[in-house]
Order: C-alpha cells, then sequence, then structure tokens
C-alpha cells in the first residue's frame, strides 16, 4: 500500500515509545485482502501483530470501490480468502487483549459514563476509540451522569472489556 516506513522501523518506533512512555496504549488499524496480498505478506503481518501485541487494534476487510486506484489493481482476492485474514487476525488480537486486559485486574481507572443499561453503567477508558474498542462495564448503586468521570476499581476482565466498581 505504498508506505515508506520498514518492518524494522516501525518495532525500533514501537519500542521506543514504550521505553519513554511507561503504560502507554498503542492502537493502529490495519486492512486485509488488499489486492495481491499474497499469503507470505498476510503470514508476515499476522507474526507482527502477535509480535508488537498493539494495545488496541482495528481490523478491516479490504473493500473494492469504484473509482478509487486499487479498483483496477490486478490481483483481487476473494472474499473467501479475505475473511478467512480477517478471522485469522481477529483470534490472534482476542488473545492479545485477553492477555493485556488481564493487567488491568485489581487497579483503578478513570472511566467516561456513556450510559445506563440494565443495571450496569457503559464508559470507556482513555485508550479505548468509541465505537470500534471494548468499554468499561461499570457497577454501582449511585446514579451517575453521562460525560460523567468516575475513578473504578477493576473486578473482572473480558476478551475486549473491563468490568469493575465505582470508586465514589
Amino acid at each position: 500500500m505504498n508506505r515508506r516506513i520498514t518492518k524494522e522501523e516501525i518495532i525500533s518506533l514501537v519500542a521506543k515509545i514504550r521505553k519513554k512512555i511507561p503504560g502507554v496504549c498503542l492502537r493502529t488499524s490495519i486492512i486485509v485482502g488488499f489486492p495481491s496480498e499474497t499469503n507470505k505478506e498476510f503470514n508476515e503481518l499476522l507474526e507482527f501483530i502477535k509480535e508488537i501485541k498493539f494495545d488496541r487494534l482495528g481490523a478491516f476487510i479490504y473493500s473494492r470501490e469504484e473509482g478509487t486506484p486499487a479498483y483496477s489493481f490486478k490481483g483481487q482476492i476473494t472474499k473467501k480468502i479475505k475473511q478467512e485474514r480477517f478471522d485469522a487476525v481477529m483470534l490472534a488480537q482476542q488473545k492479545i487483549s485477553t492477555e493485556l486486559n488481564s493487567k488491568f485486574l485489581g487497579k483503578i481507572i478513570m472511566v467516561l459514563i456513556q450510559e445506563k443499561q440494565d443495571e450496569m453503567y457503559l464508559g470507556r477508558s482513555q485508550m479505548d476509540a468509541p465505537e470500534v474498542d471494548g468499554m468499561v462495564y461499570v457497577r454501582t448503586t449511585k446514579k451517575l451522569k453521562n460525560g460523567e468521570f468516575v475513578k473504578v476499581k477493576i473486578t473482572d476482565t473480558l476478551e475486549y472489556d473491563l468490568v469493575g466498581e465505582a470508586i465514589l
């Protein structure tokens, strides 16, 4: 896709960022199934994801759109292969996310409350992008307002989400 940075440069940059900013949350988005993507290239991407362990990762399936340069590229990937590659990426990220989320157990984080759902509030930590990343499920007996920031002690972790008790 005409990127002007090497894998090694990205790995070095990520290591430098994590060293200089402990606890930083690194997020990226990837596309699978871009025209002419080979099995070798996809497998290299998958291994890269497993090595870097991005805190948050959005994966998307390439969609052929008329009027774009890639529309007429040779080597269009079948829907079946694109879906298989997407599923492989999401399975890898699910394992990474489960591992990374487990490190939050017992910690206190700040959560932005977004809505109430049944007996819980739903919110986001500073690491979570709206509509694409996980949620923080917050238990409390106090009435909270949308847009309010609340300290939450994490009591459970899920694949992509955190669960906790509001500290009031």
